[in-house]
């Protein structure tokens, strides 16, 4: 086992660095076979860090910079992606230290939080992530879905339509708790996806002043002839009947298709407009969070219009030493503002502050899970102060 002393963190020093890097992470996460040239163009060799152990390549990662709504406002995010070590390098302390550094790195950047995915939580836990929002999968019958209004017309995607295709997704992503403000590398990703064997398509739904729909889909072949199924990549929906005629366009693919594969919240504004609960949910993934900078991230989001409430907390956080101590947020007007000091009425760690600034849990919740302690009353008015949408996230990366 290698010692802390001897592993090192850093963006890839040249291009040798940067294909060891692509390998182990390749083997690491059993990437699929892609043009690696066009995957490291989109990726930016710039976001690659890497952890050495004695000169060699042993793990690395991928920062992507963007944002992230809460409150109806975009907090400055760093999305941690690919984080993969070496098989011979595992249980060794690498991943830990490549984390730490990446978070060191974040918050001298002035990043609020951070959010990634896990293969794994351990890790990501002792780095101070915590699960903060859910990714659902919903498995639909094409021949379920009973809408049928196809007053609106539908048409192929153009390239002037991009600019009209971010506003609409912006548009609901603002109103959610957890939706990405996508950065260029995650549009690239929605308007032309790299090919796995899966064909692509786009349409955009005209309304009377403009684009008021799209929806970005491709074709998964299944052993059975003529019983194809539909992966929805992204879709959005500005008014009812942009939402209607995106649903009418997947029910009229049911002559070929069986099954419509999408993503979105909890609850769902597409799927109650369908006359039966036919959707299911065939897969959920908690996504995690971690709060880089205390002060900024709760002054970068927004809350409640109307509520006035200030809020007494203590923070522990075992990596970024800056977290640890006594906060005072003050909220009013949908904004927060946040001061040293205070009684720390709420006693908990950056994990747990985490999952209650997404409202993923209550402060009830969380002190039952042993997150987090206070008295009944503060607890109430913490939940109060993060009430929200339960936050969700229809991307992945």
């Amino acid at each position: 086992m290698p010692s802390l002393s001897r592993i090192e963190v850093g963006p890839a020093r040249d291009e040798d660095e940067v294909q060891r890097f692509l390998r182990v992470v390749s083997q690491a996460l059993f990437f699929p076979t892609m043009d690696q040239d066009v995957w490291l163009a989109r990726e930016g060799r710039e976001n690659i860090r890497v952890a050495r152990v004695d000169g060699s390549i042993a793990g690395g990662l991928i920062l992507q910079r963007m944002g992230q709504w809460f409150g109806g406002r975009s907090v400055p995010m760093s999305a941690v992606r690919c984080v993969g070590v070496g098989p011979e390098h595992r249980a060794s302390g690498v991943a830990s230290h490549l984390m730490r550094a990446a978070l060191v790195e974040m918050k001298d950047a002035g990043v609020a939080i951070s959010t990634l995915f896990p293969a794994t939580q351990p890790v990501y836990r002792r780095a101070g992530y915590e699960r903060a929002g859910l990714r659902l999968r919903y498995r639909l019958p094409a021949a379920a879905i009973d809408v049928h209004d196809r007053e609106t017309a539908i048409r192929v995607k153009r390239d002037d339509d991009v600019e009209f295709i971010r506003d609409i997704y912006t548009h609901r992503a603002r109103y959610t708790n957890g939706n990405l403000d996508r950065n260029e590398w995650y549009w690239q990703r929605i308007h032309d996806p790299l090919p796995h064997g899966q064909a692509h398509y786009m349409y955009v739904v005209d309304g009377e002043s403009g684009p008021e729909g799209y929806i970005s889909y491709a074709h998964r072949p299944t052993p059975t002839p003529h019983r194809h199924e539909i992966d929805v990549i992204d879709w959005s929906a500005s008014t009812p009947r942009a939402q209607r005629r995106l649903l009418s366009f997947l029910a009229d693919h049911r002559s070929m298709v069986e099954w419509i594969n999408l993503c979105g919240p909890p609850a769902d504004p597409a799927l109650i407009q369908l006359g039966e609960q036919r959707a299911a949910v065939t897969e959920r993934i908690d996504w995690m969070l971690r709060i880089v900078d205390v002060r900024t991230a709760l002054e970068a989001r927004g809350y409640p219009p109307g509520l006035t409430q200030e809020l007494h907390m203590e923070v522990t956080d075992d990596v970024i030493e800056h977290n640890n101590g006594c906060f005072v947020l003050s909220v009013a007007d949908g904004t927060g503002r946040v001061s040293r000091g205070g009684r720390g009425d709420i006693r908990t760690n950056v994990r747990g502050l985490a999952a209650m600034y997404t409202g993923h849990l209550t402060p009830a919740a969380l002190q039952l899970a042993g997150l987090l302690n206070g008295e009944d009353t503060v607890l109430s008015a913490a939940a109060h102060t993060f009430a929200a949408p339960a936050p969700w996230m229809l991307d992945m990366f």
